[in-house]
């Protein structure tokens, strides 16, 4: 059995198990979980294709991924507001999750590539975005019932 931490990332496979990972380690996450478990409706089976889209896209230079990730998180935010700090969140569970699982200049473009999106990202929804309210502090909202 090849130990998957001397490896690069080489294949889809090898994104849907670094994001499966991922995925186990965001919904139980005490600062983001509850984006995922609280405020949109997620199904780890429905969101995991998509994402693994995006980054075979991104490492791979498959043209798969056809979505609309800034929109979508543009709806989110309006929810409930994402901060710089939820992303940097976000970056530091995605970069745990890469090197538990694997290695090389593949991993070292996933995390530039991350990084780069988590910031341009918080900067449009702060920039750009509807803002969700103008009160401080805890936003109260009505979760769908199923």
């Amino acid at each position: 059995m090849t130990d998957k931490r001397t490896q690069d990332i080489c294949s889809r496979s090898d994104i849907e198990i670094l994001l499966r990972h991922f995925y186990e380690q965001v919904l139980n996450d005490e600062i983001i979980g509850f984006y995922f478990t609280d405020i949109m409706p997620f199904s780890l089976e429905h969101h995991l294709p998509k994402v693994t889209d995006f980054w075979v896209q991104q490492l791979l230079s498959e043209r798969v991924y056809h979505g609309e990730l800034f929109k979508r998180h543009q709806q989110l935010h309006q929810q409930a507001a994402l901060s710089p700090h939820h992303f940097h969140r976000w970056l530091h569970l995605l970069n745990l999750s890469i090197d538990a699982q694997f290695c090389g200049p593949r991993c070292d473009a996933m995390k530039q590539r991350a990084t780069a999106i988590a910031q341009s990202m918080a900067t449009a929804l702060a920039e750009h975005a509807d803002k969700p309210s103008d009160e401080l502090g805890v936003q109260f909202y009505d979760k769908p019932q199923p």
